[in-house]
């Protein structure tokens, strides 16, 4: 443990008691106002603290984070995937507000140095009694230190204004400004499926109990005669689950910001309702506003053939020839991984400004839906970053991990500002 000059105090005999005094100051910061709200912050701190206690330094550092707290994969890239040093920058700047209150100020010291995921622990000495000085002296000193501490008010304020300009939450706002400007209806167009049929017909009912599921008798049956006129497409009257779910949470999010909505289909939405509304498109290549917004752009979706099996990709333009963000078509059940695209762009078709939350399947459409409405995902990665991208065009590149069915929590591959 440090002391505040800066030497290390001994770990025999004061080592259990300076541990417990670490874990009661540990306890009152997560318990605060400025971290129980963000579980983020709260798992980082904590595990950085508990690792640096245990003397465990291997553990501290980024790509070990990532994994332990993050759920990473250990061969993750950090240089692409900045989650552990965003959420570093998040929790230096909470606890610079929990201490630049006064009645923390002379608690003992958590700290997160720049450059570091190694904590230190300090405590203020009591201040001494200065020694008895002239009148004359004593007043000199006096004014100057009634004027040093109205400059540090004066420098403490301008911190907590420039912090509090800066919080995930109001990042979040300024990404979504463009569109709540005009306090026109948004209007989300989520992405239907292309190819949905329904059999009709005379035979319809027995085609539907031999082919009408997985655990038909004769799914597998790939030579039985179907004729066309057997057959009515109808994916104009269907939307995925995924793609509705997360249409349905961009629609929660702009409702909770006072303003208002429309949720449409791609069949419901033509041109000219686009030259007077701004725009949510959900999903990629089942929608195609997003694909006609983003085709120009840095990241596309596209597809290819790699040993005579079809992928479904994103394409970074300054890389063509990188597949790495793919997907293998069909995408199958086991399928462990998806990605997408986030995407603000000004779009001179329309004269408005256009949001694109699209994933290669739908697990990254829904994760980007998270992305877009949650400020610890978006609003930590704009913190991140220089803050003149709010007059900037902005895309993402994201990845997910699918558990049990289910897509986890959005990461940040890349990013593109222009």
């Amino acid at each position: 443990m440090q002391t505040s000059n800066g030497e290390t105090a001994p770990v025999s005999g004061a080592l259990a008691r300076d541990q417990v005094a670490v874990h009661t100051q540990l306890a009152k910061l997560l318990g605060s106002s400025h971290f129980r709200n963000s579980k983020r912050c709260q798992a980082l701190l904590g595990y950085v603290v508990e690792a640096a206690l245990g003397g465990d330094q291997q553990s501290l550092k980024e790509r070990c984070i990532g994994t332990a707290v993050f759920g990473r994969a250990t061969s993750y890239d950090t240089a692409q995937d900045p989650v552990v040093r965003n959420a570093a920058m998040e929790v230096r700047k909470r606890l610079a507000q929990y201490y630049l209150e006064p009645e923390h100020a002379a608690e003992l010291r958590i700290e997160l140095p720049l450059g570091s995921y190694l904590p230190s622990f300090t405590v203020e000495p009591p201040a001494e009694p200065p020694a008895a000085a002239p009148a004359v002296v004593r007043s000199w000193r006096l004014q100057w230190a009634a004027l040093a501490a109205l400059a540090g008010v004066f420098v403490a304020a301008a911190a907590l204004l420039w912090s509090a300009s800066r919080t995930p939450k109001s990042e979040l706002k300024a990404f979504w400004e463009p569109l709540f400007r005009d306090g026109k209806p948004i209007q989300i167009c989520i992405g239907q499926p292309t190819r949905v049929y329904r059999f009709t017909g005379p035979r319809s009912e027995e085609l539907n109990r031999l082919l009408g599921g997985p655990s038909a008798p004769g799914h597998d049956k790939t030579d039985l005669p179907i004729g066309s006129g057997e057959l009515a497409w109808v994916a104009p009257e269907y939307l995925f689950l995924r793609d509705a779910m997360a249409g349905f949470k961009v629609a929660s999010w702009i409702q909770s910001q006072g303003q208002t909505h429309q949720l449409m289909s791609v069949a419901q939405t033509n041109y000219s309702q686009l030259r007077h509304l701004p725009l949510v498109a959900i999903g990629a290549f089942n929608n195609s506003w997003s694909m006609r917004v983003t085709a120009e752009l840095r990241f596309v979706f596209d597809h290819r053939t790699i040993d005579g099996v079809t992928y479904s990709y994103i394409q970074d333009r300054r890389n063509p020839s990188d597949s790495t963000w793919s997907v293998p078509q069909p995408a199958s059940r086991a399928m462990t991984e998806d990605y997408a695209i986030v995407t603000r762009v000004f779009d001179p078709a329309t004269e408005r400004t256009v949001i694109s939350v699209a994933g290669v399947e739908t697990f990254g459409t829904a994760a980007a839906s998270e992305f877009v409405t949650e400020p610890g995902y978006l609003g930590v990665a704009l913190q991140a970053v220089s803050r003149d991208w709010r007059r900037k065009n902005v895309q993402f590149v994201l990845g997910t991990r699918i558990i049990d069915g289910a897509p986890g929590p959005p990461r940040v591959l890349s990013a593109n500002f222009w």
